[in-house]
């Protein structure tokens, strides 16, 4: 028994022992491994990509010209039941044509006063409606000073410069209700592109020209009214205007309501004018006024557009055949802008490219549904030849007007060509 007994203990001493190194062993294994992962981390090479120091940015421009709006135009959209206006029927394509586009340019012909009742030429006032509904499918880039920025009196371009400044994400230019207003320069941005808009216009048919030298922020003149060419005067302030937003641009755009109506070459002037704004940095330049269209060209680096013609009128309805044959057709210009960052080298370039158009017509018919007549703008992409019979004639004519000094324009082609 005796010898059983120390055989017995000799056995539970070497199990103890054995726990004991066993222990010990998954000790050592679990310090090593815990004590070895930052080691091997820190041998491990380093696997991540350097990050590229080339940054890219782009965004997309379409431009279109005047909103016109005759009596027969807000006769139209005026519903007798609610004693209110809705143009939103009339800008049915055009919603479809602008929503793929990040900025989205048009010219509010007339002023909105709606302490008054509308009129028509040779007086506009224009129900503020028409301008909501074109914010509504999308328009955020809007230029007021026109030859009828004056037609309500000074305080009547007042009224409608307060209705823009009171819009949110829009940048509405070319009038104001003070000082401080007009030279509150707003920046947008545009998927990381900056930009802005100045906007001139080069009179106010003789109207208002007292209220406006007591307070020329109400409209934006780029020249003496009757005078060829700008004076040094308004060179100066120009130049002023543009001074105080260059830097903190990518992206300059200036409106011009210019040239000579129905004229469907650019003036003299304008391309002087044009010239100058180009030699002082300007990057785009969008015109309007003659309510037909006019050239495109490039000056150097800028983008020049001499006159959308009419984006919607009723003058197809004009006594005068030449007016009712230009004033009907208008266009839609785009564009891309590029912003290529480098940041390693601390530089920035901006390059404007593939310059684009559609033409667009101002279609009257007789609305059943309504009981009177009616309009709807046309982008020629979408023509009918029940919209406008001679279309084909047409597209070829206008388009051959806005190719005349350069013909590096991609204008689309009517449709099933």
């Amino acid at each position: 028994m005796a010898k059983l007994r120390k055989k017995a203990k000799k056995s539970i001493f070497l199990i103890l022992v054995l726990v004991v190194v066993l222990s010990c062993a998954v000790g050592l294994i679990n310090f090593l491994t815990s004590n070895a992962n930052p080691i091997t981390e820190q041998l491990k090479p380093n696997n991540k990509e350097p990050e590229n120091p080339i940054k890219t940015y782009t965004a997309s421009l379409i431009a279109t010209g005047d909103g016109l709006i005759h009596s027969p135009l807000y006769n139209a959209a005026y519903d007798s039941k609610t004693g209110t206006y809705d143009f939103s029927d009339m800008l049915t394509f055009t919603k479809d044509k602008i929503k793929d586009y990040d900025i989205k340019y048009y010219n509010q012909e007339t002023v909105f006063d709606d302490t008054s009742s509308p009129k028509s030429y040779p007086i506009f006032n224009t129900p503020s409606a028409f301008g909501q509904n074109m914010l509504d499918i999308g328009f955020n880039l809007v230029s007021l000073a026109t030859n009828h920025s004056m037609d309500m009196g000074a305080n009547g371009a007042k009224r409608s410069a307060l209705w823009w400044e009171g819009k949110k994400d829009i940048l509405a230019t070319g009038m104001a209700t003070s000082e401080e207003n007009r030279n509150n320069f707003k920046i947008m941005n545009a998927n990381g592109i900056t930009y802005t808009m100045l906007s001139y216009t080069y009179g106010t048919n003789g109207l208002g020209l007292s209220s406006i030298a007591k307070e020329p922020y109400i409209v934006n003149l780029y020249k003496v009214p009757n005078e060829s060419t700008m004076s040094d005067e308004y060179k100066e302030k120009i130049k002023q205007d543009i001074a105080a937003v260059r830097d903190k641009v990518d992206v300059l755009i200036v409106a011009m309501h210019w040239g000579t109506e129905y004229n469907q070459e650019a003036t003299a002037e304008q391309r002087q004018t044009a010239k100058f704004l180009a030699d002082n940095g300007v990057d785009i330049i969008l015109g309007t006024h003659s309510h037909c269209i006019e050239p495109w060209e490039m000056i150097d680096d800028t983008v020049v557009f001499y006159s959308f013609g009419n984006f919607i009128s009723n003058q197809m309805g004009a006594e005068s055949a030449k007016v009712r044959k230009v004033g009907t057709v208008g266009m839609f210009a785009t564009l891309n802008i590029t912003k290529t960052v480098d940041t390693e080298k601390n530089t920035t370039e901006i390059k404007i490219d593939n310059i684009g158009a559609d033409l667009n017509y101002s279609y009257k018919f007789y609305n059943q549904t309504k009981g009177k007549y009616d309009y709807l703008v046309i982008p020629f992409s979408k023509m009918e030849s029940k919209y406008l019979s001679n279309y084909e004639n047409v597209y070829e004519e206008f388009s051959n007007v806005l190719k005349k000094y350069d013909s590096n324009i991609n204008i689309e082609p009517l449709p099933g060509v």
